[in-house]
């Protein structure tokens, strides 16, 4: 997990053939994270939201669900 650009909470990582980008936001209720997935370039799965149900969520946490996710929607053949 690398940060991208000079947002915070924008991180991207290298996973497999497929880059992945993760954009963490604080909001009143709490964490959000969304996700997506490109290859060469290209959007193949765009952004997606991942539940954080942790109360006390940090964003380095929520990144990581996001990753997570991510990840495993890869593994399974970018189905879900």
């Amino acid at each position: 997990m690398e940060p991208k650009g000079v947002d915070m909470g924008d991180y991207e990582e290298r996973y497999q053939d497929y880059d992945i980008e993760v954009a963490v936001e604080q909001v009143l209720t709490g964490v959000k994270a969304h996700f997506r997935v490109l290859r060469d370039g290209a959007v193949v799965v765009d952004w997606r939201l991942v539940r954080i149900d942790t109360l006390w969520s940090t964003e380095h946490a929520a990144a990581e669900a996001a990753f997570r996710a991510a990840r495993a929607l890869i593994d399974a053949g970018l189905e879900g």
